[in-house]
């Protein structure tokens, strides 16, 4: 049996649906998850300076058009919690959003 890494399985999870476009701020714990969409291509990244920011221009990305789904990436630890500003803007207006965050290494 083949073993697919998680975040092989998000790339390809991502692309099939619809996922085109994400916007974050890499770190160590989410660097493989970048990495993966890489070697998958076909999802484009917008770099922002903090991940706040990056969760709000996923929540207006998804505003922009019917059907897109704003999808915001950060690392473990703090960038969670720095996304729930954009989170909430997003779940007040039923806007569809995902945000995904690294995890360090569990022994």
């Amino acid at each position: 049996m083949t073993i697919m890494r998680a975040v092989d399985a998000i790339a390809l999870i991502l692309e099939k649906e619809g996922a085109t476009e994400t916007f974050g701020l890499p770190g160590a714990a989410i660097n493989p998850l970048y990495s993966a969409m890489k070697a998958h291509g076909g999802i484009k990244h917008t770099l922002a300076r903090h991940v706040e920011g990056a969760s709000h221009m996923a929540d207006g990305y998804s505003r922009a058009a019917a059907g897109n789904i704003g999808v915001c990436i950060g690392t473990s630890g703090p960038a969670g919690t720095d996304m729930i500003t954009g989170m909430y803007a997003a779940a007040a207006d039923s806007i569809p959003m995902l945000c995904l965050t690294g995890q360090a290494p569990v022994a």
